[in-house]
Parts: C-alpha cells; structure tokens; sequence
C-alpha cells in the first residue's frame, strides 16, 4: 500500500500545478527603519495559481491563434523567366488559393557503440522533397503556361537535353505568415525552387461546373526563417554554394552563364 502510494504520490506530483505557491511579501521596512532596503522583512505567504483552463484562455488572448486562410505567397521565378511577356508576380498573389508550409527533418542513424537499449543520432538533416500550391485557373491558360514555361527552362523541348541546375533552379518562394490586420507575423524562404509537377486537369462533358483550380508541386532545396536571416542565405550555406559553383565551373562542368534561347 505505501509503495502504491509513493508511486501515486510521484505521478501526481508530476503532472498536477499546485492551486497554490507561496511567495515572499515585504511587510515593513528592517532593523535600519529604511524600507526597501535588502533588510526588509518578509513574510512567506500562499497565493493562488491560475488554472490550467484560466491560463489557456490568457494566452489565447494574448498570443490568437494564426488563421490558416490568412497567407500570402510570393514567387520570385528564375533571371531567365523573368521577361516582360510573363509580369506574373501580383496575378499568382492573387490567384493563390493554397500552399503548404514546409518542415523539415533530422535523418537518424543508429548508434552502435552504447549497450542497453538502442538510440539513434542526427546524421543530417532534410527537408520536404516538394511543396504543393493551388492556383485559381485563368479561361486563357496564362497562368498554366507560365509553369510551362518555367519548366521548358529545364529542357530543349526539340532536342529533349537538358540544361543545367542553376538555370531553372535559382528562384525563390516566400510564404508570409498575416495577423488579422493583414501585417505579416511569420515568414520563410524557400531556395532553389523549380515547379516538378505540373497536376492534371480533369475534363467533363457532364459537368458543367468551370475548372476552378490546378495544383503545381515545387522543388526546394532547403527553407530559411526570414524573421532570422531575412531574405539572404545563411551565409555559410551562401559561401558553401558559391564555393561548389566556383569550383563547377573551374572544372568545366558548369557554365558561367547559360542562356536559354
């Protein structure tokens, strides 16, 4: 029974917030008649702890919580896209209907070299292969042929090569983060971005309804925070890729500049 009690004891005492805590009250100034001096004395007093339920609603109140609809994502495509015959950037604001926020994760191996039971460590660390958007469909195709065309940047579309990373690949997607006053309050950065996907359309003749929406899933390297770096690269990933590039091209395997006809 004692040993059912102690356990019980140490369960409660982990899971439970006592009702209330004590606190140290000054009462009156010390032995020097100065108050608020370090010989105040005090007095050990009991004052109530907030509830779990009045604690969740304070911080509900001082924190809300983020809409899911309220977002706005902004596409910086590719130098190499980025003409006259495509001023996409306001439009593909607008005609966002979703986007997912990437996460990431640490990639574990076992570690082999402790007895008793197994863990794992980080060996690395990977984010989301792609991230999927959905686009409000225009009745000329424009915004559809825009991943298109981005794509056809990837390929000769008369020959099938293709063209090297660095030609598709060197825009960037921002997703901002907006409060109910439409300011934003989170935002990140994904790099070497290219659209992979480009989803089907399904067509009916009994249907009547207009084809409302596509989705394009997008390729990514890697994400960065924003509010932390702005809209820079970290700068030893920044230093590590300027030195891979430097070094593709030294060895011939990379172009300077590649144009795309």
């Amino acid at each position: 029974m004692a040993e059912q009690e102690k356990r019980q004891s140490l369960i409660d005492s982990a899971f439970d917030t006592p009702d209330e805590k004590r606190v140290a009250v000054p009462i009156g100034p010390g032995p020097d008649g100065i108050r608020g001096t370090a010989d105040d004395r005090i007095e050990i007093r009991r004052r109530k702890v907030p509830s779990t339920i009045d604690t969740l609603r304070s911080e509900l109140g001082r924190g809300g919580l983020p809409q899911s609809n309220r977002f706005q994502l902004n596409i910086n495509p590719p130098k190499n896209l980025a003409t006259d015959k495509y001023p996409f950037g306001r439009r593909l604001m607008i005609r966002t209907v979703s986007v997912d926020l990437p996460g990431n994760v640490l990639e574990t191996i076992p570690d082999n070299n402790i007895y008793g039971p197994n863990r794992n460590i980080v060996q690395g660390i990977s984010y989301a292969d792609s991230i999927d958007a959905k686009f409000l469909m225009d009745e000329n195709f424009e915004v559809h042929q825009y991943f298109q065309s981005w794509q056809r940047l990837m390929y000769d579309d008369k020959t099938w090569n293709l063209r090297y990373y660095n030609v598709y690949a060197s825009g960037t997607m921002d997703i901002f983060i907006l409060n109910r006053d439409h300011r934003p309050t989170a935002a990140f950065r994904l790099w070497e971005v290219y659209p992979s996907t480009i989803g089907a359309i399904s067509l009916d003749m009994g249907n009547r309804t207009p084809i409302n929406e596509f989705t394009v899933s997008f390729s990514f390297r890697f994400w960065s925070d924003i509010g932390k770096y702005g809209t820079k690269q970290p700068t030893e990933v920044a230093d590590r890729t300027t030195a891979t590039l430097q070094n593709q091209i030294l060895k011939g395997s990379l172009p300077p500049d590649d144009p795309v006809p």
